[in-house]
């Protein structure tokens, strides 16, 4: 009888916070159920009221069942029970009903008072952006995120996941030495199928009529929409029949004036002609627009390991990307390299694909996806529970 890992897998994640969290939850799922059977660990979900769970069960991976968190209602007799079993007991007596206490794993780890007994911890940062932009978060966010790290780094029991080699050096430079287990699990796209939608019916829909490149960051400071705008502007005299369509929601916790911030650009520069936003949409018709376009921009002045990069690279589609030592470890076909810090830089690139456009050259994602099932059997130790 195969023993399978049983991992819980933290969804407590929507659309509204992180997009790409969501979708890096349900490629791992998606990841798992490519395994031969018996390496396919059983999953416990874990999400809120407010995660798209219905995509998870869409998914339909054979071994999963479900668990609604709900955090415990904080008043003055839990917190004094709690309080006192933990200083007798070392644990808190009330807690949320069925925690999915039975998982050898849970991923990625959070931090809540019924994970006491999970000695082996699987924690996940995808990049250190707030070691390098500290401005872009705020003071709570950053103390907790170095004191998280300082805790995990000294601690012999933890994992710790990271998303590229790049995100290692950081977490060495920045926390190092350290004493805890890292892994590296470089994450892919495993697509939903497109084959079936048409491409001028999606373009219409939106309202896309014209040459165009497609921007798709969630509105967050460290995006660097504003780099593309400039780029826009020094271009539009010259290529009055394009258009930079502009993908995701229109709100960032981080910078509420972000997304006005843009716009007072456009208007100032006259600009509403060659800018399109077309808010957050299905992601089926995201990649249609992304394959459709001249290019794919990814602008960011710092990422961990690229969603929309690995998108491009599924979709066998051009892409022009800002010149992060990330970004190159990332990706090295169908693409070009511009300084993220130059609007002149990325002008240049988009000037020289409208003028002379290219062919993508064939690059069979086959291997990625072989690449991350093999990755998944390590970084989780899938073959060390099976006889």
């Amino acid at each position: 009888m195969v023993k399978r890992r049983r991992i819980a897998l933290n969804y407590r994640v929507n659309y509204d916070f992180s997009a790409g969290i969501v979708i890096y939850i349900q490629n791992l799922i998606k990841g798992f159920k490519l395994l031969e059977d018996s390496l396919q660990p059983h999953l416990t979900i874990i999400y809120t009221e407010d995660s798209p769970i219905q995509e998870v069960k869409e998914i339909d991976y054979p071994y999963i069942d479900y668990f609604k968190y709900k955090p415990i209602r904080k008043n003055f007799f839990t917190k004094a029970i709690n309080k006192i079993s933990r200083e007798t007991i070392g644990t808190n007596i009330l807690r949320r009903y069925s925690f999915p206490s039975h998982a050898d794993i849970l991923y990625p780890y959070f931090d809540c008072d019924e994970n006491f007994f999970l000695k082996r911890r699987y924690y996940w940062k995808p990049d250190f952006q707030e070691m390098y932009y500290p401005q872009y978060v705020s003071q709570v966010e950053y103390s907790y995120v170095v004191e998280n790290m300082k805790r995990i780094a000294s601690n012999q029991e933890y994992t710790l996941i990271l998303s590229s080699q790049d995100s290692f050096n950081d977490f060495e430079k920045f926390f190092g030495p350290f004493r805890n287990r890292v892994k590296i699990l470089r994450f892919i796209s495993l697509l939903p199928d497109i084959s079936q939608l048409n491409p001028k019916q999606v373009l219409m829909k939106y309202g896309i009529d014209k040459k165009f490149f497609v921007v798709s960051n969630q509105f967050w400071p460290h995006k660097n929409h504003r780099l593309v705008l400039e780029a826009i502007n020094k271009i539009k005299e010259k290529h009055t029949d394009f258009v930079v369509v502009f993908t995701g929601k229109q709100s960032t916790y981080r910078d509420r004036e972000y997304f006005s911030k843009l716009q007072v650009y456009i208007n100032n520069e006259n600009m509403k002609d060659h800018v399109r936003f077309i808010g957050f949409i299905p992601r089926e018709d995201q990649l249609v627009i992304m394959k459709q376009s001249v290019a794919v921009i990814q602008p960011s002045l710092f990422e961990g390991w690229s969603t929309v990069i690995e998108d491009c690279k599924a979709l066998n589609q051009y892409v022009l990307v800002g010149d992060l030592a990330v970004n190159q470890e990332q990706v090295n076909k169908n693409v070009r390299f511009f300084n993220r810090h130059s609007a002149d830089d990325l002008a240049e690139q988009m000037d020289n694909l409208l003028t002379h456009p290219v062919k993508t050259e064939s690059a069979p994602y086959d291997e990625s996806i072989e690449r991350f099932k093999q990755n998944l059997i390590d970084v989780f130790e899938l073959e060390h529970v099976h006889s």
